[in-house]
């Protein structure tokens, strides 16, 4: 509170609290009815009775301030209504709207009931009411803005780590979890630019002879194209249909869809005027007793089939992207596996990425390493990519999801033939 004993300022004082209490009343019901008509349909829509309380209260806080100078009042106020304002879907604009109106009011009794140097000290002690008022309103509505829009990027952020982790169940699973066989070695790595991402790859059981191997991709990052990865890799599981086909009454009673026939399914469970995600996808059904292989690839990048010798083919054959309506037929190739041949199934992410310096990894930059590695068991090819890519990258961050899936095939014991065992390396 300011005190002074200046004859003049004491009788300013004592006019300018005559006025404002003379007219308290008065200003308090014109600013209510000004709300309620004028300002938004938030205002609009309050109880006119509530609305002149608070105009009531705002005119008693806004007194002590312009007399005396005391805004202890004015910060209570403004700590409530920014409180009810924002549960109320209140703008920052409509409650600066509001407090102007007051302005509006006030002006013409005071230019009326006052003269000379006591209404100059009027005007400005108003304006500088309403000018504390206001920034106020602002620092304190931003900050509370703020710190819900941070309690929702925590929950946001909750619930995609929960995403993340119903999207790595659905990567192959551990080595208790998996069937066994001896004569295969299984690695993968998994490395999302985001939490979640567009990737996903996996190992399907199709009977005691078959394995199926998957890796897809949907464009783009983030929840959007993480959503159709999870409904794509529950659509591949043997139970929907989709890999595996039912006999009743045969024997066996059972089939399994050829890789052509399940991308073709895929095209049209998947078009792409329901999702606008470009998709692609690859696809192998191996044999894990003779090594017969078969695949069919929808636009996917090859995966690198490395033989024994070190020499290396790609696995091309197959179709354009799910979705298209079956413009093409996905056709299928079939090979033989020996031992010792590998097979890396990877997405573009793990070579269109660019370090800090803007420079692009590249085909030719993946496929070079793959060979200058193919020695290697396939977990360690998997982890000297990894390590490549890191070191590649720097500083700058990951631009795609990079997801690789590894295979290798190993020779038989004799007395393994009937007790198959599958070795699964897990790299993440």
């Amino acid at each position: 509170m300011t005190i002074t004993n200046n004859p003049e300022r004491l009788l300013m004082i004592q006019n300018l609290t005559e006025l404002l209490q003379k007219y308290g009343e008065q200003v308090a019901l014109q600013w209510a009815k000004h709300l309620h008509e004028n300002v938004s349909d938030h205002y609009a829509a309050r109880p006119f009775e509530e609305l002149l309380t608070t105009t009531s209260q705002s005119s008693r806080a806004n007194f002590d301030a312009i007399v005396y100078g005391d805004y202890s009042k004015v910060d209570a106020f403004i700590a409530k209504i920014c409180d009810l304002r924002l549960e109320g879907g209140f703008a920052l604009s409509e409650v600066q709207k509001a407090f102007e109106i007051y302005r509006q009011i006030l002006v013409p009794i005071l230019v009326k009931e006052l003269k000379g140097d006591t209404l100059l000290e009027a005007l400005q002690r108003l304006n500088d009411c309403l000018s504390r008022t206001i920034f106020a309103f602002s620092d304190y509505f931003l900050h509370m803005t703020n710190a819900r829009l941070i309690e929702k990027q925590k929950k946001l952020d909750e619930d995609l780590q929960a995403a993340a982790g119903i999207q790595q169940s659905l990567l192959p699973q551990k080595l208790a979890k998996q069937p066994k066989f001896e004569n295969l070695d299984i690695a993968w790595k998994f490395m999302p630019c985001e939490t979640i991402g567009g990737d996903i790859f996996n190992v399907i059981r199709l009977d005691e002879d078959h394995l199926g191997f998957y890796m897809i991709d949907v464009s783009g990052h983030g929840v959007p194209p993480a959503l159709v990865t999870f409904s794509i890799s529950q659509t591949l599981q043997p139970h929907m249909g989709y890999t595996i086909r039912k006999r009743p009454g045969l024997s066996p009673n059972y089939e399994i869809v050829p890789p052509g026939e399940v991308l073709k399914a895929l095209d049209s469970e998947y078009p792409w005027e329901r999702f606008e995600k470009f998709l692609t996808i690859i696809y192998l059904i191996l044999n894990i007793r003779n090594g017969h292989l078969i695949y069919s690839n929808a636009a996917h990048p090859p995966p690198i089939l490395v033989h024994a010798d070190g020499t290396t083919e790609l696995l091309e054959t197959g179709g354009t992207i799910i979705g298209l309506d079956g413009i093409l037929p996905f056709e299928e190739e079939e090979k033989i596996i020996s031992a010792g041949d590998k097979i890396i199934l990877y997405t573009d992410g793990v070579f269109e990425f660019t370090n800090e310096k803007m420079a692009l990894f590249g085909k030719e930059r993946f496929h070079a390493l793959v060979d200058s590695k193919n020695g290697l068991p396939i977990a360690n090819i998997l982890e000297e990519i990894v390590l490549e890519i890191q070191r590649f990258v720097g500083s700058a961050k990951l631009q795609d999801d990079v997801s690789i899936l590894g295979i290798e095939f190993k020779e038989r014991n004799a007395t393994t033939q009937h007790s198959p065992q599958i070795n699964l390396t897990i790299k993440d």
